[in-house]
């Protein structure tokens, strides 16, 4: 592949790198400010009455005269913040177009696919089922790559799942998993949108030339004391797939990854020493979890990027080394079964 002068393409993509940075700003700025509101005013309906014996009904009519102007004052930034967003992601998504096309000319790319459910849930990383977990996802922006007679699908999604989508669909509970995920968390997200997910990244998958018996899948070490991620979701494993742990003889390789498998000895036919090497390796270069599972013809894998995956990071937007990053994140997404020997 011919080598890419990021520092000329960061300049001939300045203007208008610098004009997504100018409306990421407006948006973070307004987001603040629309979702305090709305916390504020919720905070209100709900103890509206508690306020009412705190300062007298006469002082409680007096607050509520400011209550038309306040509302309809947040209706004006309300129209604002839906505005710029609107316009920020068009504006991010034409540039993302023209950086893919610089850097990956032979890639097909898309902000209108959608990733099938049912590939999700046959990866086993996020759910044991299609209903226990629940499990809802959302597809941003999507890439083909052809690997020689097959094809490589990498996406960047959200996915959310477990009990907080439970609990959403309850009558009372609901009330208040809608107040944390769509009003506290867009507060403190990375991005916006990616505030009601459990997850943010990176996900691929591709076919095997050979079928493997049963599924083996591979996490993250340090999720394994995590009671909202692993513990449920790999007791979900053990009681619908009869999964159980397997200890391998790789101490690098165990020093960031657990291994659960229905099949001991399929398993250990496909996690070699030189593949564990290989794993261990993408994970220092990529340097965020990675998750990995192979299910009987099908090869998945999913990374962390609570920023994005097929998108801008806030950082890159003035900063020709970070497009760099952007490229070598997603250079090595698309060589994960190049570098594990699996095509």
């Amino acid at each position: 592949m011919e080598s890419i002068d990021f520092r000329s393409l960061s300049e001939r993509l300045r203007t208008e790198l610098s004009r997504v940075y100018f409306w990421q700003k407006i948006v973070r700025i307004l987001s603040i400010i629309v979702y305090l509101f709305v916390f504020c005013w919720m905070m209100f309906v709900l103890f509206g009455g508690y306020l009412v014996g705190y300062i007298g009904l006469e002082n409680y009519s007096v607050v509520t005269q400011y209550i038309f102007p306040v509302f309809m004052g947040f209706i004006v930034l309300n129209f604002a913040f839906s505005r710029s967003l609107m316009k920020f992601q068009r504006q991010e998504n034409d540039i993302m177009r023209s950086i893919m096309s610089a850097m990956f000319p032979s890639v097909l790319f898309s902000f209108s696919s959608q990733l099938d459910q049912r590939i999700l849930s046959g990866s086993k990383l996020f759910n044991s089922s299609f209903s226990d977990p629940a499990l809802a996802a959302t597809t941003y922006a999507y890439l083909e790559v052809p690997r020689g007679d097959r094809t490589l699908y990498i996406a960047d999604i959200g996915v959310s799942y477990g009990l907080m989508n439970k609990l959403e669909l309850n009558s009372v509970a609901g009330y208040f998993v809608m107040l944390y995920r769509y009003v506290l968390r867009p507060l403190f997200a990375s991005r916006y949108e990616s505030s009601a997910h459990n997850f943010r990244g990176m996900f691929g998958w591709c076919r095997l030339e050979r079928s493997f018996k049963g599924s083996t899948i591979i996490l993250p070490d340090h999720l394994e004391q995590k009671v909202g991620y692993l513990a449920k979701n790999i007791q979900g494993l053990k009681k619908r797939y009869n999964a159980r742990f397997v200890h391998l003889e790789d101490p690098d390789f165990e020093k960031y990854f657990v291994v659960y498998a229905d099949d001991e000895v399929t398993a250990r036919m496909i996690l070699t020493p030189a593949i564990m090497r290989q794993i261990t390796r993408l994970r220092e270069t990529f340097g965020h979890d990675m998750m990995f599972s192979f299910s009987k013809d099908t090869f998945y894998y999913a990374g962390m990027m609570p920023d994005g995956f097929l998108c801008l990071r806030k950082q890159a937007l003035d900063n020709e080394y970070l497009l760099e990053e952007i490229y070598n994140d997603i250079n090595l997404a698309c060589q994960v079964t190049d570098e594990l020997r699996l095509n």
